[in-house]
C-alpha cells in the first residue's frame, strides 16, 4: 500500500483545521501497539513454520536459538509492515462510513427544520441543536456543523462551507449535496425539496451497502477462519509430532514449506478481493 501523502487537516474557508477525512492517522500510542502486536503475531508465525532449524542429533544448538531470533525478528517486520497498513485501512473506511452516516441525520433534520418553515440560516442552526441530542461535542458532523454556523456568523457563505465539507469528506454524495444546495440556493428553488430527495437516495444506498454487506460477513468470517487454519494446524502438529516437526527443519521441508506459504499468501489476496465487495 502506498503511503498516503494527504495532510490530516485541510483549513476551512475560516482558516481552522478540519478534518480530511481521506486520510487516517493513528496516534503515537496507537501506531506503536499496533506495529507491536503485528511484530509479534508475525514473528510467532514465523516460528510456526521456520521455528528449530539447524538441530544437531534432535538436540537444539546455538545457531538453533540464533536461527529463531532472526526468523522472529524478520518476519515480524514484514508482518507489520502488511498489517498495519490493513488496520490502517479498516480504520479509514471506519471514518468515511461513520461520516456518512452522521451525514445523512444531518439531512434528516435539516428536512425536518425546513418543513417547519424555517429559511435556510434558521434551518442549519435547528439541525444543529437535533443533532447535539444525538451526537457528542467531538463528533465529526457537530464540528462541521458549528464551522457551517461559524462561517456565516463570519458573512462567508454557506454555500462555501458546504463545498469545503464536501472537498474534504472524500464523499460523492456530500460534494453532490453540496453542488445542489448551491444552485438551488442561488436560483431560489425548493430547498425542502430538494434536501429530502438527496437524503432519500443517500439512505437508500446506505441500506443497499449495509445488506450487501450483511450478505458477505458470513463469507468474511470463513475467509478470516480458513486463512488461520493452515496455521493452527502446522502449530498444533509440530507441538505433537515430533517426526513432523523434524521434517519442518530439513532442508527439503524448509523448500516445501516456502513455497506452500507462497500459495497460501495468493491465495488469501485473492479471496480478499472476492469479500471486498464495495456496495
Amino acid at each position: 500500500m502506498k503511503k498516503n501523502t494527504e495532510p490530516e487537516f485541510i483549513n476551512s474557508p475560516l482558516n481552522n483545521p478540519m478534518p480530511n477525512y481521506s486520510v487516517y492517522r493513528m496516534g503515537k500510542a496507537e501506531s506503536v501497539l499496533a506495529w507491536l502486536v503485528a511484530f509479534l503475531l508475525g514473528g510467532l508465525t514465523g516460528l510456526v513454520f521456520y521455528g528449530d532449524l539447524f538441530k544437531a542429533d534432535g538436540e537444539k544448538t546455538i545457531a538453533t536459538y540464533i536461527s529463531n531470533i532472526v526468523v522472529f525478528v524478520i518476519v515480524g517486520i514484514l508482518a507489520a509492515k502488511f498489517l498495519v497498513p490493513m488496520y490502517v485501512q479498516s480504520k479509514l473506511e471506519q471514518q468515511k462510513n461513520k461520516i456518512k452516516s452522521q451525514f445523512c441525520d444531518m439531512l434528516e433534520s435539516l428536512t425536518s427544520s425546513f418543513s417547519s418553515g424555517s429559511n435556510v440560516i434558521k434551518a442549519f442552526e435547528s439541525a444543529a441543536n437535533d443533532l447535539r441530542m444525538q451526537y457528542s461535542e467531538n463528533d465529526f458532523i457537530i464540528r462541521e456543523m458549528d464551522e457551517i454556523l461559524a462561517g456565516v456568523a463570519q458573512n462567508i457563505s454557506i454555500e462555501e462551507m458546504l463545498k469545503n465539507f464536501g472537498d474534504r469528506s472524500g464523499n460523492e454524495d456530500i460534494s453532490s449535496f453540496a453542488d445542489i444546495f448551491e444552485i438551488c440556493y442561488r436560483k431560489g428553488s425548493d430547498m425542502q425539496s430538494a434536501i429530502y430527495r438527496t437524503h432519500s437516495v443517500i439512505t437508500e444506498k446506505i441500506a443497499i451497502s449495509d445488506e450487501i454487506e450483511t450478505k458477505l460477513t458470513s463469507n468474511k468470517m470463513q475467509h478470516n477462519v480458513m486463512s488461520l487454519m493452515p496455521i493452527a494446524l502446522v502449530a498444533m502438529l509440530r507441538a505433537t509430532n515430533d517426526s513432523f516437526a523434524e521434517s519442518f527443519t530439513s532442508p527439503a521441508g524448509v523448500v516445501v514449506n516456502t513455497i506452500a506459504i507462497g500459495i497460501f499468501i495468493g491465495a488469501y489476496k485473492y479471496g480478499l478481493k472476492i469479500v471486498n465487495i464495495k456496495g
